[in-house]
């Protein structure tokens, strides 16, 4: 049986509706939207009890707090049918404002015993009235929501009603003639994912997915504020990088033509699963860009991935002119913000900070040096050696490899613990050098790479090479001779992204190094005590937002949860003919920590 992943909340979708993919729908008559479709709501309780209860173990929490919570808004649905929650943006036209909306659709329990039941024990108890209009039609008022709701379906031909339901404001969303989700979703229903996503644009709609992204990246931005405290540049790169994200994803929803994204619990492999397909209309940027994946071949094809790595990663990565254009301006901004943070921080002596800024020029110069080359090209490894240690070996394709070289001469005068010697060795046209970070270094890096001390850079005219760890410099030396050894070949293969990654050692790492160190990996947020917190009056306060969890308690209660169990995820994206496709794969031990945050968060916020 397979089942789906998410928890059902609007956090949720409005997470999946920012991250998966923003894009709109088909046809002509209809206004572009985002379809998601729930397979069945039993079928996500089914899944979200497998995660929590059998692989968390965190009966309690299920009983008490997590499936009472979903169950009481389930009350008059027939759990067993599709459920239709589409997302729309607004169109921002005189009068209205930039935003984006929900539009769900609701299997309601046969009859008007079901029917009823849904108004008045789901309704009506959240502070939603409903005045009848006309038949199967209802105005929605109330303090939480206005709106309206049609029921469609015909009960007499054995078809399921649904409660569709929209805005004040967007009574056209609900057409009389709006079809039922087995005809509308019927595509994206026969690829038999638990939650999933899938949108089919046109070319007539570009115009007006086109004004309605000209108000949307705006409305995004207004809400990228400065922290308290935060440095000045560091804020304009972190805004920067905040617009660039929401262009992105503003071009895909323009220039697509269909995506499909899927989510399954695959209760019988116990494994998730995750699925993405990409289209892009003809005649667009998307479309050209889409075109030059996977057609360059890696200078690093040579190197077969570890059969089962700490990590391994295959990036083959072509940028066009859209990325360029976003790079020429993040790379100033990024500069000056790791300039800012080395004349700054505490973690340099004062005669370090010069040289830390020289290398920091040098390395934004190489960066831009290389932009010509259009593409990232780079593998990553880290596995396990015979000693249990860790070793790490990596590479990427440059401009100029050897510009790297008065950069790894700077770092004794940047770091005065640490020593390095040029030129130890040659392999092949590609100059070793060694460092030496043995002294003022965590102890959490040699419990897990080993304690020689010694990290190596390799530079030609092409290539930069980094290793450490325990045997890494012999797979260095090995990786560096199969790259010079072999043939160049004519073109690329469609695979041009390949990971797999054992989360579970990663996370300790990290665990371990901010438990020494105390520097920040994952940043952090305010978080109130175990419960909603209590003002002054006793009232709870906070709306109905859910109470988070601090990122380092996350990565805590994550790395307890794989101990024992694989933790693997795999995944790999390539080129078929002019679309784009995606999966990936996480072993039990993800589904596990999945479990144990969800049930971490529903005891902070509803006790217990």
């Amino acid at each position: 049986m397979r089942r789906s992943l998410p928890r059902f909340t609007l956090t949720t979708f409005a997470v999946l509706f920012g991250c998966l993919i923003l894009l709109a729908s088909t046809s002509k008559a209809e206004k572009p939207r985002i379809k998601v479709v729930m397979e069945s709501p039993q079928g996500f309780i089914d899944d979200l009890e497998y995660l929590v209860v059998d692989l968390a173990e965190e009966k309690k929490q299920w009983d008490d707090n997590l499936f009472p919570s979903i169950d009481i808004f389930l009350i008059g649905v027939d759990r067993e049918a599709p459920l239709r929650f589409d997302v729309l943006l607004n169109d921002a036209g005189p009068g209205e404002e930039a935003g984006y909306r929900f539009q769900p659709s609701i299997p309601v329990e046969a009859g008007r015993a079901g029917l009823r039941e849904f108004i008045t024990n789901n309704l009506n108890p959240i502070g939603i009235d409903e005045k009848l209009k006309r038949r199967g039609y209802y105005e929605l008022t109330g303090a939480v929501f206005e709106g309206w709701m049609r029921i469609i379906g015909d009960t007499r031909a054995g078809e399921i009603p649904y409660a569709a339901i929209a805005a004040k404001d967007y009574e056209s969303d609900i057409p009389p003639n709006m079809p039922m989700p087995e005809e509308s979703h019927k595509d994206i229903l026969a690829k038999g994912y638990d939650l999933a996503i899938e949108v089919l644009n046109t070319a007539e709609q570009t115009e007006l997915r086109q004004a309605q992204t000209g108000q949307f990246v705006p409305y995004l931005m207004k809400d990228v504020a400065r922290k308290p405290d935060e440095p000045e540049a560091r804020f304009e790169l972190r805004k920067l990088s905040e617009l660039h994200k929401f262009e992105q994803l503003a071009r895909i929803y323009v220039e697509s033509q269909q995506a499909t994204a899927g989510l399954t619990t695959n209760v019988e492999k116990k494994q998730g699963e995750a699925e993405f397909v990409l289209k892009a209309l003809p005649e667009t940027g998307l479309y050209d860009f889409i075109q030059t994946m996977g057609v360059e071949p890696s200078r690093f094809d040579a190197i077969e991935m570890a059969e089962d790595p700490v990590l391994g990663l295959r990036l083959n990565l072509p940028f066009d002119d859209f990325r360029r254009a976003q790079l020429e301006t993040w790379y100033p901004a990024a500069r000056a913000a790791a300039k800012e943070a080395i004349g700054t921080s505490e973690e340099f002596a004062d005669e370090e900070r010069e040289p830390a800024a020289k290398a920091t020029d040098l390395l934004f110069d190489m960066f831009i040096a290389g932009d010509p080359l259009g593409r990232l090209d780079m593998f990553l490894d880290i596995t396990r050696a015979e000693s249990g240690k860790l070793g790490i070996v990596g590479g990427v394709l440059t401009k100029d490899g050897k510009a790297a070289d008065a950069i790894v001469d700077l770092i004794d005068e940047l770091h005065s613990e640490w020593s390095v010697t040029m030129n130890t060795e040659t392999i092949g046209d590609t100059a070793i050098h060694k460092i030496d970070v043995s002294k003022d270094t965590p102890k959490a890096i040699f419990d897990y790479f080993g304690d020689s001390g010694i990290v190596y850079v390799g530079t030609s005219a092409e290539l930069v090479w980094i290793a450490g760890g325990d045997e890494a410099y012999e797979a260095l030396k090995a990786n560096i001779e199969k790259v010079a050894a072999a043939e160049t070949a004519e073109e690329g293969h469609e695979k041009f992204v390949d990971l797999k990654v054992q989360v579970g050692p990663l996370l300790g790492f990290a665990d371990d190094l901010v438990a020494e160190t105390g520097w920040n990996l994952l940043g952090s947020i305010d978080v109130k005590p175990p419960g909603l917190a209590a003002g002054a009056s006793g009232k709870k306060e906070g709306g109905t937002s859910l109470q988070p969890i601090d990122p380092a308690e996350m990565r805590k209660i994550a790395r307890r949860s794989m101990a024992d169990i694989d933790d693997r995820v795999t995944g790999v994206i390539s080129r078929t003919d002019d679309f784009i496709g995606g999966k990936m794969t996480f072993a039990p031990g993800i589904l596990r920590a999945a479990g144990k945050i969800i049930a971490k968060i529903v005891g902070d916020n509803l006790g217990g």
